[in-house]
């Protein structure tokens, strides 16, 4: 659900329940996690509902 919110899939190495505490705002990306993202972490701060 995350991922089709995002309109692209988060990197394979996250593990689902970082994807969703990064995903929505609930924790912040490390500076490597950022770099994985890339694009993505610009748009972070996903609405789930």
């Amino acid at each position: 659900m995350l991922e089709k919110i995002a309109g692209t899939a988060f990197p394979s190495s996250f593990p689902d329940e970082d994807a969703l505490l990064i995903g929505t705002g609930r924790r912040g990306p490390t500076d490597a996690e950022k770099a994985e993202l890339g694009e993505l972490a610009a748009k972070l701060l996903l609405v789930l509902g």
